[in-house]
């Protein structure tokens, strides 16, 4: 009796019962793969945002160390004179170009002038400065470039207004340099038909001027870039200071 019951219990898992175990175990792989890869996506937009956050302490260390002067915001590919995110060279797509800019003494880390999201692939039909940096400055704060009032200071602006966004992962020649008009790198071959990147949805990550990082819809921005209300004023993304509206 004792040898037939060993016997038994010492038998494998019969055609049957390994099929249910594999369908268990897809069936659990299936609902954590879904939940590992939303995971995984949080993480990254938390990074971005704390990246941008990080550059906006830079911002206002510089600021503070210069007499509340901004940086440059490094309007065009030939700097005249040193910007947050290059100087004095004609811009390349050489990564190490950050170290020449004016916020590195404060950060010295390349990672942090990119969102961890920001792939390779990003960059088809793109620029230079987009292999360094996922983040573009509004050219309202050097008055788009006017060579006259290329820098102003930081009293001079809103707390409110926008200094930075995370910009259009497809904006092609416009990553040519580390600022924008508001609407310059708009590509309507994205989803979301915005100047904003849209490797995070419909959002996307927003520096403002008194150093503060969030959170900025598409559409907001697009309402905010289109300015078609109030026109006779500035807004958070057109401030041009030379400008009674901002343009």
């Amino acid at each position: 009796m004792n040898s037939h019951r060993n016997k038994r219990s010492a038998r494998g898992f019969t055609l049957v019962e390994l099929l249910v175990v594999i369908g268990i175990i897809a069936l659990l792989i299936s609902i954590l793969i879904p939940a590992l890869n939303k995971a995984r996506q949080q993480s990254m937009r938390l990074k971005c945002l704390s990246n941008l956050r990080q550059l906006g302490i830079a911002s206002l260390m510089y600021a503070n160390d210069n007499k509340q002067w901004l940086a440059f915001c490094d309007w065009g590919p030939t700097s005249p004179r040193p910007g947050w995110l290059y100087s004095g060279t004609v811009v390349s797509n050489n990564p190490r170009m950050v170290e020449t800019g004016v916020w590195w003494p404060y950060l010295k880390n390349a990672e942090i002038y990119k969102c961890p999201a920001h792939a390779t692939l990003d960059r088809a039909n793109s620029g230079v400065t987009d292999e360094y940096t996922s983040f573009l400055m509004d050219g309202a704060t050097c008055a788009f470039g006017d060579p006259n009032h290329m820098q102003y200071r930081i009293t001079k602006f809103k707390p409110e207004y926008i200094l930075m966004w995370e910009a259009d992962e497809h904006g092609g020649a416009r990553w040519n340099d580390g600022s924008s008009f508001p609407p310059e790198s708009y590509n309507p071959g994205d989803p979301f038909a915005s100047a904003l990147a849209a490797r995070h949805g419909d959002h996307a990550s927003t520096l403002y001027m008194d150093g503060h990082a969030g959170w900025l819809s598409h559409a907001e921005f697009k309402k905010l870039y289109d300015h078609v209300e109030n026109r006779q004023r500035p807004n958070a993304l057109w401030y041009n200071p030379e400008s009674g509206d901002g343009h």
